[in-house]
């Protein structure tokens, strides 16, 4: 088996829970307090192993210290909670690059992103799904919605002299779009969304745009592991998360190494360890577009939000706004790099990026 060590990694972003700053255990030998450095580089990344046979995991539940004052180790134990049960995650992503923002908000161009992660009860799984099938005939009545993958980019660029979609104009699309939104909102609360965004300024040559934006996309990924695995485990839950599979930059075929990169560095951080909190958090998984019913859901919320940031900084109404969706989690990367959290009725715009909404 080749040594982890030589697998490449992506650093963590440099985000700490409030709460766990000034977090210190007492060394056994000197019983000083030490204070964790939550995001330094471990020798060797914490995951969970999987034994020869009876299933299961072997977890982590401590991490490595060293006492500053006399230089012994030890080991930290972590506080274990319950695991009631596991949740799926299933996550999708959106993007805007926006060269005309107001001059009030901005005189560069800009780059929002901005991941949505989707879990729902089993209880209500299959109404939910029946639901968004019913819906997906409406617009294809030809087809058997359990053919085709509902992406909201597709649906709403749709020329409708294509015959592809049964929707006639704009007007029907924000219908539809309406009416989609209304079943998300229905859907809760057993219906739990996240979504994870930042804005960055766009540098003005195109390569240093895109390595800018890949800089971003792979934070606000690593952000949403970490906020999704501290929000399910707050709640008593496990998590696993499934992901939209998008082309990735670094091959020809259609892969995700980097986010088994980003992913890999968040193990090998003390805090990756302390928010599993016991329970075995596997690396996401990537599949094909269409694969779950709630891939569209979370399509669909990523496509709203990005549209509702664009117009809205350009000064231009929104015509199915991110609120018709229902309570959410939402968070953001406001300009001095801290992260703002909250559950809110569609992207706090003005809170998080003091925008003026335009609705």
């Amino acid at each position: 088996m080749k040594d982890v060590r030589r697998l490449p990694y992506r650093s963590a972003p440099g985000l700490i829970p409030q709460e766990l700053i000034d977090r210190c255990f007492k060394c056994p030998k000197c019983n000083s307090d030490v204070q964790v450095p939550w995001l330094e580089k471990m020798e060797f990344p914490k995951q969970p192993i999987q034994p020869t046979g009876g299933g299961g995991h072997f977890v982590p539940v401590s991490f490595p210290l060293t006492c500053v004052f006399c230089s012994d180790s030890f080991d930290a134990r972590v506080t274990i909670l319950k695991k009631e049960s596991k949740w799926f995650l299933y996550g999708d992503e959106a993007g805007r690059y926006i060269v005309d923002p107001l001059d009030q908000y901005s005189q560069r161009p800009l780059n929002f992103f901005c991941i949505t992660l989707v879990g729902m009860h089993n209880s209500k799984q299959n109404r939910l799904k029946k639901r968004i099938n019913k819906i997906k005939r409406k617009i294809v009545p030809d087809s058997d919605p359990e053919t085709w993958s509902h992406h909201f980019t597709k649906v709403w660029s749709s020329s409708p002299n294509s015959g592809e979609y049964n929707l006639r104009n704009k007007e029907e699309k924000i219908k539809h779009a309406k009416e989609f939104a209304k079943i998300i909102r229905q859907s809760r609360p057993e219906l739990v969304t996240f979504n994870i965004s930042g804005c960055l300024y766009s540098p003005e040559s195109a390569k240093d745009r895109s390595v800018h934006i890949n800089h971003q996309k792979q934070d606000v990924f690593a952000q949403s592991i970490l906020t999704t695995l501290k929000q399910m485990r707050a709640h008593n839950k496990s998590v696993e998360w499934i992901f939209d599979n998008i082309k990735d930059t670094t091959g020809g075929k259609r892969t995700e190494g980097w986010a088994e990169e980003c992913f890999l560095g968040l193990q090998y951080t003390p805090l990756f360890t302390w928010l599993s909190a016991g329970a075995a958090i596997v690396k996401p998984s990537f599949v094909e577009p269409g694969t779950h019913y709630l891939l569209e859901v979370a399509d669909f919320i990523s496509y709203c939000v990005a549209r509702e940031f664009e117009r809205s900084i350009r000064g231009k109404e929104v015509e199915f706004p991110s609120s018709l969706l229902g309570k959410g989690f939402y968070q953001g990367t406001i300009a001095n790099g801290n992260v703002l959290y909250m559950w809110n009725n569609g992207l706090p715009l003005k809170k998080f990026y003091g925008i003026q909404n335009h609705i």
